[in-house]
């Protein structure tokens, strides 16, 4: 997810996103109102992404969403462009701001800093952060019952009679 705050006091109209050599983008997600239009390499591949039509107002972000995968270790810088309606156009593609440190505010029309993504051999952490053996044990207790189930039915189905007795003609209907 790539998520764009309004800068400057100004409403943003456009984002425009070069995906990075070390990430092969797959697809690319529309976002509600605004107009995608998927940016190609000669060979067909993915290579950027620009969104236009929609609004961000001051004090707001919009997120959009891209899947990708990630390749190559080390850091990859995704460098972008952010349309203004007042015409402008404020270009995010001087090299990442260190760790910790905060993006400094270049004005509307200036170059800003490019944001980097440290890729890792490292696993990612699940969503939601906590450990999945609640959910491991769910699913032990689901497959035993439902094993349990079946050794049920089948039992059910192994008692039955093989033949069923003839019916008792005095017992038909009408007699």
């Amino acid at each position: 997810t790539i998520r764009v705050p309004a800068e400057g006091g100004l409403t943003t109209n456009r984002v425009r996103v070069i995906f990075p050599p070390q990430v092969t983008v797959y697809a690319v997600a529309d976002a509600p109102g605004w107009t995608t239009r998927i940016l190609r390499k000669p060979d067909g591949r993915l290579r950027g992404a620009e969104w236009t039509g929609g609004l961000i107002p001051p004090d707001q972000y919009a997120s959009f969403t891209v899947l990708g995968t990630p390749f190559e270790e080390g850091t990859s810088t995704w460098k972008s462009e952010q349309g203004l309606t007042n015409g402008h156009v404020k270009a995010w593609t001087g090299p990442p701001e260190a760790d910790g440190q905060a993006a400094p505010e270049t004005g509307p029309g200036k170059p800003g800093p490019a944001a980097a993504v440290v890729i890792s051999a490292e696993p990612a952490e699940v969503a939601g952060g906590g450990s999945d053996s609640g959910t491991l044990w769910a699913a032990i207790i689901g497959i035993a019952l439902g094993a349990l189930a079946l050794v049920g039915v089948g039992m059910v189905w192994a008692s039955r009679p093989g033949e069923l007795p003839p019916d008792d003609p005095d017992d038909a209907p009408g007699r």
